[in-house]
């Protein structure tokens, strides 16, 4: 970290290699999201919209509600980036078949493989990379990034509630 920032004491009484990790983890965390924004703006919309994309995708169609709560973001913010990737032909609204008061939020398929097609030769590079390790190092590599990812959801999740928290303490002009 910057020397203006000293770490906590915790952390600076970390083996160096296991700090090494931790700020490689958030180098990899820097990299991952700057390359969602490359690809965001190469097809058009922002990266918070390439995500709801992703998730819509990934799991299926949803209530934005649902889509809202699996991405983390407002209902408001939410609708916004729906109406936005409506607008550019990447999702479409569907009457729900189980409850016609509802309505579904579905990826396109010609508009996700416009937007994921852009992934396809790091997915094929990364492919290749991992077929240097053994089978027992890649589980132990899923493990841990399973559990960083499990971790920085739950920091995500304590910053989003301290958000909350302010926003209702706060005064107000």
């Amino acid at each position: 970290m910057s020397s203006d920032y000293p770490e906590s004491e915790a952390f600076r009484a970390s083996p160096p290699l296991h700090r090494a990790l931790v700020f490689a983890l958030l180098d990899l965390g820097i990299e991952i999201d700057t390359e969602g924004q490359a690809a965001a703006a190469l097809i058009g919309i922002n990266q918070t919209d390439l995500i709801c994309l992703n998730a819509l995708f990934r799991q299926g169609a949803m209530t934005a509600g649902q889509l809202a709560a699996t991405i983390g973001l407002t209902s408001g913010a939410t609708t916004t980036a729906i109406d936005r990737l409506e607008r550019a032909g990447y999702v479409h609204r569907q009457p729900d078949p189980s409850d016609r008061r509802r309505v579904l939020v579905e990826a396109s398929k010609q508009g996700a493989h416009q937007a994921f097609s852009l992934f396809d030769d790091l997915l094929e590079r990364t492919a290749q990379l991992s077929a240097s390790y053994s089978d027992e190092q890649l589980t132990l590599l899923l493990e841990l990034l399973d559990r960083f990812r499990t971790l920085i959801a739950e920091h995500t999740a304590t910053l989003r509630a301290r958000a909350t928290s302010n926003r209702s303490t706060t005064p107000r002009s």
